[in-house]
């Protein structure tokens, strides 16, 4: 598993977010704009939710993202971003406010001059209840929801990794061992389950929690802009989650 380590001399990488902020000075800079509508399709449910929370209807909340989305993509909120944040998370709930109070100040929902959609919003309005955001102040409802994607998306890609290697049942079972899960099977059952000794089933719990981590950290790097930031922003979402 070395080789998931970075050097701690090696040069910070090319993530999603650098390059989002690259794409301010340079128009023609086509994969700066492709990485921000990825980002934009992964972690809209923060913004939704932040929405709702704040008062907006459904419907409004649902084209306030997508408008807000359209906005960015088309540059005229991307002038924004700021490099000294170094936070995807931040440059998104600081321009979504700003968006809201332009909304809030037409008097009407801001619709898409003939535009299509930027992205499917299916099930937006589970989100309050499937996380118990309902009761939450609208920042704490973006900054949990924006936690909980992220680690889908982490979950997302360990688990795609396993079902490439034709391993989805073993994945499946020691899935419960990861501790952020908050629940954890005897290794003599899984051993049972598996038909491996309880020795062989720590090796594997121990590789996929090493795994897990090296995701972890590789989806919050795409949302920060230097190594040293990873560190912060996953320890910020840990106190995050356990409502500290």
């Amino acid at each position: 598993m070395s080789d998931l380590a970075p050097s701690p001399n090696s040069i910070f990488p090319q993530t999603r977010w650098t390059l989002v902020l690259r794409a301010r000075a340079d128009e023609k800079d086509d994969a700066a704009l492709s990485a921000l509508g990825e980002l934009l399709r992964a972690y809209w449910q923060p913004l939704y939710v932040f929405a709702r929370q704040s008062g907006v209807a459904a419907a409004d909340a649902e084209d306030a993202v997508q408008s807000f989305c359209h906005s960015l993509i088309h540059r005229e909120s991307l002038r924004t971003a700021d490099r000294d944040r170094g936070r995807l998370r931040s440059f998104l709930l600081s321009g979504f406010q700003n968006h809201l109070r332009s909304l809030h100040r037409d008097q009407q929902r801001q619709k898409r001059q003939g535009a299509a959609e930027m992205m499917s919003l299916e099930d937006a309005e589970a989100l309050l209840e499937l996380n118990g955001l309902a009761s939450e102040s609208p920042d704490r409802a973006f900054e949990k929801r924006w936690a909980y994607t992220l680690l889908e998306r982490v979950l997302q890609r360990l688990r795609a990794e396993y079902a490439e290697r034709g391993q989805e049942q073993v994945f499946a079972l020691l899935e419960p061992t990861l501790v952020w899960n908050g629940s954890e099977m005897g290794y003599e059952v899984l051993a049972d389950k598996l038909g491996l000794t309880s020795n062989t089933v720590a090796q594997k719990v121990k590789r996929l929690r090493l795994r897990y981590r090296a995701l972890l950290e590789l989806e919050i790097g795409d949302t920060v802009d230097s190594p040293e930031s990873i560190a912060e922003e996953r320890d910020y979402l840990i106190r995050v989650l356990s409502g500290s």
